[in-house]
């Protein structure tokens, strides 16, 4: 089963790697350049957005050797989700490369890890997590005041 599995990872970093020779949209999921990526994550980086929203990123070595930057969404949607990622971890990417802020990296739809699938993204590309507003300043879905750090 584990040299099935490791017989897909390859085909599909074979594949992620071909479909990343396309430029990538600037700042917009463009679902007819999704790709499937699989792997070993090598790093989980957190970032701190504009709005104080912590994102969760990921550095994902494929079959063929090649890093991939992914970028997932909100750590607190994630958490929410029952999902987390550490280094070591083998998993299966959905998305799509996008250009932002300077930066290219893949735009997480669907993560899948341990038999459990995360949907992020809508079919176009629009995010599932809640829109942060000034009621609900970290998108929990609770009307508080923002949490000191």
């Amino acid at each position: 089963m584990m040299k099935n599995f490791a017989l897909s990872l390859f085909v599909l970093g074979a594949v992620a790697t071909i479909s990343a020779i396309q430029p990538p949209p600037v700042g917009k999921y463009d679902p007819a350049n999704e790709a499937t990526f699989g792997g070993v994550v090598t790093g989980v980086v957190s970032v701190t957005g504009p709005d104080g929203n912590v994102g969760v990123h990921l550095n994902l070595k494929t079959a063929t050797g090649t890093i991939v930057k992914v970028e997932l969404g909100p750590a607190v949607f994630i958490g929410m989700n029952n999902f987390s990622f550490f280094a070591e971890d083998l998993i299966l990417v959905k998305g799509a490369y996008v250009s932002h802020d300077g930066d290219v990296a893949v735009w997480a739809r669907e993560i899948s890890k341990g038999g459990k699938t995360l949907a992020l993204r809508g079919p176009d590309g629009t995010p599932r997590w809640p829109v942060v507003t000034a009621e609900d300043p970290d998108g929990c879905g609770v009307s508080h005041a923002p949490v000191p750090y």
